[in-house]
């Protein structure tokens, strides 16, 4: 018995109805992109993050030919930003442009309304720069082996400044003091500019800070520098050790900035954003305007790559968070 025309018909509709969309998707991705784009970045303007965003979204916009927007939605330690994008149409429009505290909200921030990993796609990375352990330069410790000797005597109690709980430099020390079976008290402050105040004036032992936020300290020979929290030396200190160089492995832990989209981005679409990122991040022009702004460029990472990241710090930070109580930021 033959099909009735109008059931064979309709059968026929359908399949051509699924053959444009897939033909227009496939298009859209190959077309991405034909409109404006908008970079989300969860904090202030004039920040290191929204310097390094609007860096970014200059660029793209030359590469493109197309219009993008940074839109500055601050607040909740960026989770503000971060909730809006996750909930966004998944077409590669709508970008959140994050660092670590993405990572670190999921410890720090009580009632987040989205998965810090499964309600994103990661794309990729465009700043970089690890964690610095320094002393006073009258400290007589010389280097990581000799302070931590000092510090399992325990012939006195050793400080550590951060610029308040629930930081990177807080999670460095607490990591610090995992990884060494050593014990510190932390004293946090409002800010980044009384911690050095303090070590410089040797109110606490030691701190965590990022590089920029040290330079001037250590060329006019106030502060020493006794190792990097990345696999390889900064560019910047490169006479100073990593950790891992110093006898302490496993100890990575930084300030990152990077791209992510909403989780169902089109993988097409991803993988143009990180090629042309990743292309842009290891011009001269970028790597210089970032250095003008203390921060120093990623290397170029792919999607996966960023992802595995994203879950190796995840884990690192979930070990300091079970030793002590991150939520108080």
């Amino acid at each position: 018995m033959k099909e009735p025309l109008g059931r064979r018909g309709a059968l026929l509709a359908c399949c051509a109805f699924a053959a444009s969309l897939a033909c227009g998707t496939a298009y859209a991705q190959q077309d991405f992109p034909n409109r404006n784009v908008t970079l989300v970045v969860g904090y202030a303007a004039g920040g290191a993050i929204d310097q390094s965003a609007r860096l970014v979204g200059q660029a793209l916009a030359a590469k493109w030919g197309q219009s993008v927007v940074v839109e500055n939605r601050a607040g909740a330690n960026g989770t503000i930003a971060a909730a809006a994008v996750a909930s966004a149409k998944p077409d590669g429009y709508t970008l959140l442009v994050t660092a670590t505290s993405h990572t670190l909200n999921k410890f720090v921030v009580k009632g987040l309304r989205y998965d810090v990993e499964k309600s994103f796609a990661p794309i990729a990375l465009t700043v970089d720069v690890p964690n610095v352990l320094v002393v006073n330069a009258a400290s007589p410790y010389q280097n990581v082996g000799q302070l931590v000797a000092a510090l399992r005597a325990k012939k006195k109690e050793f400080t550590y400044a951060s610029q308040g709980v629930g930081g990177i430099p807080h999670l460095a020390g607490e990591m610090f003091k995992l990884r060494t079976a050593t014990e510190m008290v932390h004293v946090p402050y409002k800010g980044a500019a009384q911690g050095m105040t303090d070590l410089v004036g040797g109110v606490v032992d030691m701190s965590f800070p990022s590089p920029g936020s040290i330079t001037a300290f250590v060329s006019g020979g106030k502060l020493r520098p006794l190792a990097v929290t990345s696999n390889q030396r900064f560019p910047y200190l490169k006479d100073v050790p990593t950790f891992a160089e110093a006898g302490i492995p496993d100890f990575t832990i930084g300030t990152w900035h990077g791209v992510l989209a909403p989780v169902g981005t089109p993988p097409a679409i991803v993988a143009k954003i990180n090629a042309d990122i990743n292309a842009i991040i290891q011009t001269p022009e970028f790597q210089n305007a970032l250095v003008a702004q203390g921060n120093v460029a990623a290397q170029p990472v792919t999607p996966a790559q960023f992802t595995a990241k994203l879950s190796s710090e995840l884990k690192a930070f979930e070990a300091v968070a079970a030793k002590i109580d991150l939520s108080a930021n």
